[in-house]
């Protein structure tokens, strides 16, 4: 359901400073080992259905880079993080967890759409369409609502080499692309979605040209995507949204300000328009790359630094975002809820006697 920036970065080891305190924890934060293979270990996306069926999903790219990347699965079953799957040259940036037998995480393998899909037993690939049959096609956000799957991303085109939104919907079965509306010259998906079959939505960010970004929001009625971008400041993109209710959805990004540079964005739609919602500044700029919500009044939004080491990690009570202490010199990449007051926390971290990147995990409890 969650995507994120899913894009490796050089991580560098130094803090991130923010006006004011940190809001104090709803609970500690408490590092979980998670299993890392030899080279860098990227995770990418997370999900959870419950205690023992908590998702992550990433990609391992060996050292010497003599081979392609290969996905990786993680589930914690409630005592530890083990691997689930992997498969060559493939990389996988989102997962949607259903039920206990059921979850889908996408991505791109051999510059093609990856779907794959978990039964209970086993992940198993499925067949599903591109946006450019040449290649150039990845997949950075699923979310599933009763017998409805969607699948969103971007592809390149061949002859231009511009991004565009690509957007896929399974229905009885089988993969196909939705059309969606092209905005401007050049967008991409990040995250989808939805609260039924007739209702989703699909962020992302937009440019007609030199520098700008736009954010980019398309709901799904049942039978077309429509535009309804939130406030745009000037210069924003989306990376997250989350959908509580049709009356109650939340996206996340980053926005530019002349003062303090990049900074979080988070806005919020209640069933007519959008408002732009306050978050704390942070010195040295930083951005949003998921939000998941356990409630109306327990969200939790996550994301790095401008410095690309430093986390962020933001909590709504209700009425205010606050900041709360996670661990520095690491890249948050995505967040998943256990309900009902449990979050875990995933990214990327650099590993200076190794000199290699390596997958981490938090989890906060009441």
């Amino acid at each position: 359901m969650r995507s994120s920036t899913r894009t490796a970065a050089a991580l560098l080891a130094v803090g991130v400073l923010f006006v004011g305190s940190p809001a104090p924890a709803q609970g500690t934060w408490t590092r979980v080992a998670t299993p890392n293979e030899p080279g860098d270990n990227f995770l990418y996306g997370a999900d959870a259905t419950d205690a023992t069926h908590v998702w992550a999903v990433g990609a391992v790219v060996p050292r010497p880079r003599t081979v392609p990347p290969h996905s990786q699965i993680l589930r914690y079953d409630g005592t530890t993080w083990r691997p689930a799957a992997a498969s060559n040259d493939s990389t996988l940036y989102a997962v949607d967890a259903v039920t206990a037998t059921e979850a889908w995480a996408v991505g791109t393998s051999r510059s093609s759409t990856l779907v794959t899909r978990w039964n209970g037993t086993a992940w198993a690939a499925e067949p599903s369409p591109n946006g450019n049959p040449a290649g150039g096609n990845t997949l950075r956000g699923v979310a599933a609502a009763g017998d409805t799957v969607w699948a969103v991303g971007n592809y390149l085109d061949s002859g231009t080499y511009a991004s565009h939104g690509l957007a896929l919907q399974r229905v009885g079965g089988t993969w196909r692309r939705s059309p969606t509306p092209r905005l401007s010259a050049t967008d991409s998906f990040a995250a989808v979605d939805a609260t039924g079959p007739a209702d989703a939505w699909v962020v992302g960010y937009g440019s007609s040209g030199g520098i700008s970004s736009v954010p980019v929001a398309l709901r799904w009625n049942g039978s077309a995507w429509t535009s309804l971008p939130p406030p745009n400041p000037g210069y924003a993109g989306l990376s997250a949204v989350e959908a509580i209710t049709p009356n109650n959805v939340w996206v996340a990004g980053y926005a530019q300000t002349d003062i303090d540079g990049m900074q979080p964005y988070i806005a919020q739609f209640n069933g007519t328009s959008w408002r732009r919602v306050a978050v704390p500044t942070i010195v040295g700029g930083g951005q949003l790359s998921d939000i998941v919500a356990l409630s109306p009044t327990n969200i939790l939004a996550t994301g790095t630094g401008g410095s690309g080491g430093s986390s962020i990690v933001l909590h709504w009570n209700g009425s205010t975002w606050t900041r709360e202490t996670a661990p520095d010199t690491v890249r948050v990449t995505a967040a998943a809820g256990v309900g009902p007051d449990t979050f875990w926390v995933v990214g990327i971290g650099f590993d200076l006697s190794a000199y290699q990147y390596r997958n981490f995990s938090i989890v906060q409890k009441g």
